[in-house]
């Protein structure tokens, strides 16, 4: 059974880190949370790391092991849902990548839901210190649907938050295998 959507805070302790209003967030002070790696071969889980995480604390990463595609960091559940509480908020989260050279271009946030796929682009790929990266979840945002390009509806936009499926974090930005690209901080639905 599924809980209401609940806004709930998260308050400066040692498990939670600094206080940020959200509805869901994944800080890494203990664990890699559950989340998962999509299209990099067979690693399927990041790597947690207990230290250097932005703010000194854990994070996780993964090394690009395949050249064939783009891999991407993929939200655990207590992500998705019916999240439309959150459309005007903002999604954040911090990342760093281990090379400046032979850089792609991607789809670098997805957003599954309701049978349509949203993607944000960065301006520009995430440096070799931690980078942070915020988003409205609103139509005024640059959000795009995936596939043909265009700007997102409002509409559209509510349509993905009602049944959010997924949200993927691309972790590849490198032409090249053995690049290292860490993820922190991550806070979905936040002011």
């Amino acid at each position: 059974m599924r809980l209401p959507l609940v806004l709930t805070f998260c308050f400066v302790t040692l498990a939670c880190g600094p206080s940020v209003p959200s509805y869901a967030s994944s800080l890494f002070e203990g664990d890699d949370e559950t989340w998962l790696i999509s299209g990099n071969g067979d690693s399927t889980r990041p790597t947690f790391m207990a230290t250097g995480g932005n703010g000194g604390n854990g994070n996780i990463c993964a090394t690009d092991a395949t050249r064939e595609e783009f891999f991407y960091f993929v939200a655990p559940p207590k992500f998705l849902g019916n999240v439309s509480s959150t459309y005007g908020t903002r999604v954040t989260f911090d990342l760093k990548t281990s090379s400046q050279f032979m850089l792609l271009k991607g789809r670098d946030v997805v957003l599954n839901g309701g049978g349509l796929a949203l993607v944000q682009n960065f301006k520009d790929v995430p440096g070799r210190d931690w980078s942070p990266r915020s988003f409205a979840l609103d139509d005024k945002s640059g959000w795009l649907l995936d596939g043909s390009g265009e700007l997102a509806t409002e509409e559209q936009v509510r349509t993905v938050l009602r049944n959010l499926t997924a949200i993927r974090i691309r972790g590849e930005f490198v032409d090249s295998p053995r690049n290292v690209t860490c993820l922190d901080n991550v806070y979905f639905g936040t002011p």
